[in-house]
């Protein structure tokens, strides 16, 4: 199925990436290479499946005969937590000089304008965001949508990525990673599972490399990367606009 208007990914929950949005350069690297560089894409924190679904669709638009592996728990976050995603985690980035003063000061305004719309509630890496620990999800719907829009292109792997993250789960060749798990351990996951598997060239869109919630991502991220000559490189942007980051990985 070809989706054409706005409305309809509005009303089935896709990303739109015929518009301008959040994603366009991993988009455009993927419309620009996947017919260059070897392996398939990987969806890191699907949720709902706004993201997944616009992947899924846009690689038949493009003729593509890659496919979308989306990996979540759809169960939200796993309840043990990680020290390197509490909000304590921000202060000691800056005061190492790993983040810039307007990134503490944004951080530390999002918390308080969290904690005010939340009437005081107790916050943490489980409620901090609006969409609280990410439980709000049905695989179920998600499937009847997949199917509804023909995309045989799509595979879902449900469970805790410690699980799931297995040689059997996922395909041998990378060429794209949408990196959107949030959490320190989940991040640290992702890489140890998908570096190998990435292939020169290949792509890692770094969701929350400039996070004002989760820390973690960032640590995670920093510490994978410290003993390689790939670093997160940001996009250009507009005053105001959010940091955006991502990783391609060597040709060598």
């Amino acid at each position: 199925m070809r989706l054409t208007h706005d409305w309809e990914f509005n009303v089935m929950g896709i990303y739109n990436y015929r518009k301008i949005g959040t994603f366009k350069p991993m988009f455009d690297y993927i419309a620009e290479n996947h017919d260059k560089i070897a392996g398939d894409i990987v969806d890191v924190g699907v949720y709902r499946g706004v993201t997944t679904l616009g992947l899924g669709l846009f690689l038949k638009e493009i003729g593509s005969d890659k496919k979308v592996y989306g990996f979540d728990s759809f169960s939200g976050f796993p309840p043990a937590s990680n020290p390197n995603d509490e909000f304590e985690r921000f202060e000691e980035m800056f005061s190492q000089g790993k983040i810039s003063k307007a990134y503490w000061e944004a951080v530390q305004y999002y918390w308080k304008t969290i904690g005010f719309l939340k009437e005081g509630k107790q916050l943490d890496q489980f409620t901090v965001s609006t969409s609280e620990n990410f439980a709000n999800t049905s695989k179920e719907l998600l499937e009847r949508k997949i199917d509804y829009l023909g995309l045989d292109n799509i595979e879902l792997i449900e469970g805790f990525f410690e699980d799931t993250m297995t040689d059997g789960q996922a395909p041998s060749k990378v060429l794209a990673v949408n990196l959107d798990c949030d959490l320190y351990d989940g991040y640290v996951n992702t890489f140890d599972f998908i570096w190998e598997r990435l292939s020169p060239g290949g792509y890692i869109w770094l969701d929350e490399y400039y996070s004002l919630k989760f820390p973690g991502a960032r640590i995670a991220t920093d510490e994978f990367l410290a003993d390689k000559a790939e670093k997160p490189k940001m996009y250009p942007r507009n005053k105001g606009e959010f940091e955006r980051w991502h990783i391609i990985k060597n040709q060598n």
